[in-house]
């Protein structure tokens, strides 16, 4: 075992060391949606039908009251049902979870937040291939990657809580390992299009926020295309690489054709059903989520109170805050020096990845037009979570910053780069170890100092 793996190994020993920790001593119920999650597992698992959402399911009132007195025992969570409308994939593998731990006499809540530490085990190592395929030749940039996923405060709380967050983030890691293999010309296309099929089919019945990661499948299968047609001897331009043709449009089509065939093959029947509880007009539930989430706060009316500037003042600085550390409820912040610290770090990362880019564009020639694609695909899954984050606040008032967490990944490698970009070489390895163990210190201090104080009852 070489020196990387024994590090990449150390790494996911201390994830999965935090992760326990977390779900461990984080008090119950202490996550966004955590109780409604759990009744859709409990509901579920103990009738064996998938629950349907109904007026009733959500009572704003009642939910502030359990917030503020800390879901004490006597109040309890069964009323709250309002993630009924997600896809079933998640619940489907949580339920004999939730059976197993019941019949061993276990704490169900404590297992099913367990699963959620692997399933992020598992995307730390999904991370890696895809780190491996964006830096072949610098394994530095690969744990650094693995890493900034590892140890991010809110990230690793949103990972040990019962949600299905973590696993679209699995399912969304594996469209775009797919996606970069294509593009690298690692699979042919009988195999991209059955492996695309089944993770895009896997999507559609996880979490409608990676529904557009479709993009990245056509994006791939139209760069391979593309690179495919710019090395005919006969298409040598510099522009035909780039260049849309209706060669490349049609040898795509035949391919994302099937994909997605396959996926909605494998999904179907879940919007069937959809279509048979609320109606054919409402595939994915989202209407009958907004006749029921009746008292949750609309954009519109913040906007109406206390106007677009402050409105959108609050969405960066919440979105900022919450994507770090920002927890319970959104009720729990840590010291203002700590988000000063991080917003010095994330300015610093973001401005040697906007130099990455940069000399990436500038010096294109000196890359192969399969490194071009393959920054091109992390740029765009970054984008789609951007968009699906700001698509969301634009109905209610839910400037959460995990909701950036499906781009993740392309966030860590842009910031691995920029960081490696701002620094002298032979201090890179020094000043990455530090920061790691930095994390580290930070992942205990935020849950030790901050979480488990102030959200005991």
């Amino acid at each position: 075992m070489n020196a990387t793996r024994i590090l990449l190994a150390v790494i996911l020993l201390f994830q999965f060391v935090m992760g326990i920790l977390y779900a461990t001593r984080t008090p119950r119920w202490q996550a966004p949606d955590e109780p409604a999650h759990y009744n859709y597992v409990r509901g579920l698992a103990e009738s064996g039908k998938f629950p349907v959402l109904q007026p009733g399911d959500y009572d704003q009132q009642y939910l502030e009251e359990l917030k503020a007195q800390k879901f004490p025992p006597p109040l309890a969570i069964d009323a709250l049902r309002y993630e009924a409308h997600q896809p079933p994939l998640y619940y489907l593998l949580a339920a004999p979870v939730y059976l197993s731990a019941r019949a061993l006499h276990l704490d169900d809540v404590l297992a099913l937040r367990y699963l959620n530490v692997f399933l992020a085990l598992l995307l730390s190592a999904l991370a890696y291939l895809i780190f491996v395929q964006v830096f072949p030749t610098n394994p530095l940039l690969r744990l650094a990657g693995v890493g900034i996923i590892a140890t991010l405060p809110m990230h690793l709380a949103m990972s040990a809580a019962i949600n299905n967050d973590t696993l679209a983030e699995m399912v969304a890691a594996v469209i775009l390992l797919l996606a970069l293999l294509r593009v690298r010309g690692k699979l042919d296309d009988r195999r991209f299009f059955i492996l695309g099929g089944l993770a895009y089919g896997s999507a559609l019945l996880t979490k409608t926020t990676i529904y557009p990661n479709i993009v990245l499948l056509a994006l791939a299968e139209y760069a391979y295309r593309q690179i495919q047609f710019a090395r005919q001897p006969t298409r040598a331009a510099p522009l035909a690489a780039w260049i849309p043709n209706r060669s490349t449009i049609v040898a795509a089509a035949k391919t994302l054709a099937p994909l997605l065939g396959m996926a909605l093959l494998l999904s179907g029947a879940w919007f069937v059903r959809n279509a048979v509880t609320y109606g054919a007009n409402d595939l994915l539930g989202w209407h009958r989520h907004d006749l029921v989430v009746v008292g949750q706060p609309t954009t519109a009316q913040y906007i109406a109170q206390f106007g677009w500037r402050n409105v959108l003042f609050d969405f960066f600085a919440t979105s900022f805050k919450s994507f770090w550390a920002q927890f319970g409820w959104m009720g729990v912040l840590v010291n203002d020096r700590i988000y000063v610290f991080l917003f010095v770090l994330t300015a610093f990362a973001c401005f040697g990845a906007l130099l990455w880019v940069i000399r990436l564009v500038r010096t294109r020639q000196e890359f192969a037009a399969e490194t071009r694609w393959m920054w091109l695909l992390l740029g765009a899954m970054l984008t789609l979570a951007v968009a699906a984050h700001v698509y969301y606040n634009l109905k209610y008032v839910q400037p959460q910053g995990r909701y950036l967490f499906p781009g993740l990944i392309s966030l860590a490698a842009f910031w691995s780069a920029g960081l490696y970009e701002m620094l002298n070489a032979r201090y890179a390895r020094v000043v990455f170890a530090l920061l790691y163990l930095v994390m580290l210190g930070l992942d205990y201090i935020a849950l030790a100092w901050y979480i488990v104080p102030q959200l005991t009852r």
